[in-house]
């Protein structure tokens, strides 16, 4: 048993907030039924399609690719704001392919499939310069970064190398205080400025070397090196501001200067993995030119670098960069590579020769070869047609006549470990981290889901004419309440995995819930509801019968109750991972985290769904964190705060019980409230009776009992062939 999430987060000022959340990993991986031979209808098993209507909730956008024109003229997509179109602009389609993959990430986390869609290309690395005691950085950055110096990169055949350079007496490298460099040399920019970035001067002259606060500083530099005691070249580093808006906030004064290279020095190999990992983790900051290199960062011919030297003679360099303080990998076995999150996913749980349902139902192709005996590639077995627009050209379906921009969206940030990762403690100095052993001391929190805000969230951004042009786009997305069509084919289902669909497409109808498609999810973006049909193809029938009622005669026959299907892949679920005490799935824990995720009606407030802010004003917001002596604003990363479980920001779980703990094995079942099964007639909100709705809910279209609802009918009369003449 792997490590679970804190369940509860007492202290108010260690609860983080995050417009995501995770619904956590499985304990095990459930495997699929036995796939069917594809040569075949099978008898015993399901062919036919669901007719769908999708609705949107809330704005919803899918970018439109390049056209062939577009691309010739070198445009790029974040300046083309058109919602997805095939043929005419005006008539806006959900791709398949979209909805495809939002149904198959619900079936693989409902089906507790496995997690091997996870890159191990980004790694990590962390700086911890500044970081105070109580920081579960501080000690492994101290630790790792030893016995520092300075050299010269040499690129050969057969990698790269470090030539040292001279020492500066007794030392690597020395230190200038910027006010002195700023007067000898004009074109200097300072860290304070706005457009400043990292510098690189060469051939400098210096000396008058002092010793303050146990640092070597240089008292004289000149762009002339004659005049001087030492030449070299002056190196700066970044001013820590690059997250702020106030650059002035640095507290960095300081520059290196380090020795023209000693020849006399032996080459020193920098390890080829190291190099890997470095090149794999380069940050924004890292690529921009100048003066760096954008797929290589640091890493160019004669460039002075820093670096540890390596303990053992001959040995590799494994640690370098730009400046005194580079980055350094987490290393979780200690060895110098860097960790990702594929590192941290349990062995158990990221077997690609596994097929798990979402395999078996959408099909796969395995990346690498497979050995004789494993399965290299499954067809789907479902199939899913665009969603085409139901309004006519003459309504209104867009959120405005004009194209808006959007609030800013970063990428993700998984290095935030105090929210990726699993934290059996909120304690700041309890934090585990991606140097913590994976498996043992904590794993990924799991599937990472968004939040849903409102009909109307807040997604504009204000003043764009503030805002370079690189950072922001353009967007036109379909208002709430327009709805599209689609269909979903299926072939030679079982009972069980007929069942995974219409569990998800059951919840989706649900008043309480709502999926998510498309762009700006963080924003609130993309809640869909989908109402849905279910229709079986009778095969024997279909080829025993021409027509019928002056039609052509399809096979296919409206099945007024879905729930038999559903019911069979909830008990089947249920005792592949032993729940059998539990008489739903959701009454499964993991599952609970699940409808949290995709509550509508019960959504948590904005408030506590937002980003955390570096600079959060007190005036403005409910800011988590205090300003700083002297500051206005506040940084609310600076401690760490720990990312509760969904359960615990929704407020759907109870932790009175202190002896409750999710790393006891107890985690399946816990004393949380049980949400009311997504099932006909059973609407209503997790919680006590205090939530319960009324039971006179109107029936969903599923699970109808017998007879055909009206949108069973509209199905059908939209599906109709022509008749016959």
């Amino acid at each position: 048993m792997f490590p679970k999430h804190i369940r509860k987060i007492t202290d108010s000022k260690r609860i983080a907030r995050a417009p995501y959340n995770f619904v956590e990993l499985p304990d095990q991986v459930v495997k699929a039924q036995d796939l069917p031979p594809g040569d075949r209808y099978h008898p015993d098993r399901h062919t036919g399609k669901i007719e769908c209507i999708l609705t949107t909730e809330s704005p919803l956008y899918i970018r439109c690719g390049l056209t062939l024109d577009e691309f010739k003229q070198g445009k790029e997509a974040k300046d083309l704001p058109d919602f997805f179109y095939i043929f005419d602009k005006l008539k806006p389609v959900i791709p398949g392919s979209s909805i495809r993959g939002m149904l198959r990430t619900l079936v693989e986390i409902l089906s507790f499939g496995k997690i091997d869609r996870v890159s191990g290309k980004q790694k990590f690395f962390f700086r911890a310069v500044a970081a105070k005691k109580d920081d579960p950085l501080a000690n492994p950055y101290k630790a790792c970064l030893k016995n520092v110096r300075a050299g010269y990169l040499v690129k050969r055949n057969d990698g790269w190398y470090i030539r040292p350079a001279k020492m500066v007496g007794d030392d690597p490298f020395i230190w200038i205080k910027e006010g002195t460099v700023s007067k000898n040399f004009p074109d200097f920019i300072p860290m304070t400025k706005a457009d400043y970035r990292p510098q690189y001067i060469q051939n400098v002259g210096f000396g008058d070397i002092v010793t303050k606060n146990n640092r070597r500083f240089a008292g004289q530099i000149s762009p002339r090196p004659d005049r001087q005691e030492y030449i070299g070249v002056l190196v700066t580093s970044g001013n820590m501001a690059e997250g702020s808006d106030d650059p002035t906030s640095t507290s960095r004064k300081s520059h290196c200067l380090v020795r023209e290279p000693n020849a006399n020095a032996d080459l020193i190999k920098i390890n080829d993995a190291a190099i890997q990992d470095y090149c794999s983790s380069l940050t924004d900051f890292q690529k921009q030119s100048p003066p760096f290199k954008e797929d290589l960062g640091v890493l160019e011919h004669g460039r002075c670098v820093f670096y540890c030297q390596p303990e053992q003679q001959g040995g590799e360099v494994t640690l370098f960069g730009q400046s005194p303080n580079f980055r350094i990998p987490y290393s979780p076995q200690k060895n110098g590579r860097a960790a990702s999150a594929e590192d941290f996913i349990p062995e158990s749980l990221k077997d690609s020769k596994t097929i798990d349902f979402a395999d078996a139902i959408f099909g796969f192709v395995r990346n690498k070869k497979q050995e004789e005996d494993f399965t290299q590639a499954v067809p789907s077995r479902v199939f899913i047609s665009d969603a085409v627009c139901q309004q006519t050209n003459g309504e209104d379906v867009w959120l405005s006549t004009s194209p808006i921009v959007p609030k800013i969206l970063a990428g993700p940030k998984p290095t935030t470990f105090q929210h990726y990762l699993v934290q059996t403690q909120a304690g700041k100095p309890d934090l585990k981290h991606y140097g913590s052993k994976p498996g043992e001391e904590t794993v990924i929190r799991g599937h990472k889901l968004y939040w849903h805000k409102d009909k109307n969230p807040a997604i504009r951004l204000e003043n764009p004419e503030e805002v370079s042009d690189t950072q922001k786009t353009q967007i036109k997305p379909i208002k709430p309440g327009v709805s599209f069509q689609f269909t979903i084919h299926f072939e030679n289902l079982t009972d069980v995995e007929l069942g995974a669909l219409l569990w998800v497409l059951d919840l989706a109808q649900d008043e309480q819930y709502r999926l998510s498609l498309g762009m700006g999810k963080p924003l609130g973006m993309g809640a869909v509801k989908i109402t849905h049909q279910l229709y079986l193809n009778r095969r024997k029938q279909r080829y025993e019968t021409l027509f019928a009622d002056e039609q052509w005669f399809t096979g296919y026959s409206a099945e007024p109750d879905s729930q038999p299907y559903i019911d069979a892949f909830d008990a089947y679920i249920r005792q592949a991972i032993g729940a059998t005490d539990e008489s739903s799935l959701q009454d499964v824990r993991r599952i609970k985290m699940l409808l949290a995720m995709l509550s509508w009606t019960e959504a948590p407030p904005s408030e506590k769904t937002r980003y955390l802010e570096i600079e959060c004003d007190p005036k403005k917001t409910t800011c988590i964190a205090q300003p700083k002596p002297g500051k206005s604003t506040a940084n609310e990363y600076a401690d760490r705060p720990v990312l509760p479980t969904p359960l615990q920001v929704i407020g759907w779980e109870s932790c009175g019980n202190e002896n409750d703990n999710p790393n006891s094995g107890n985690s399946g079942k816990g004393n949380s409230p049980k949400p009311n099964s997504p099932k006909s007639g059973k609407g209503g909100s997790p919680g006590g009776a205090e939530h319960h709705r009324s039971s006179s809910k109107p029936q969903k279209s599923s699970s109808a009992g017998t007879g055909k609802t009206s949108m069973a009918a509209a199905l059908e009369r939209a599906t109709q062939r022509p008749k016959r003449p």
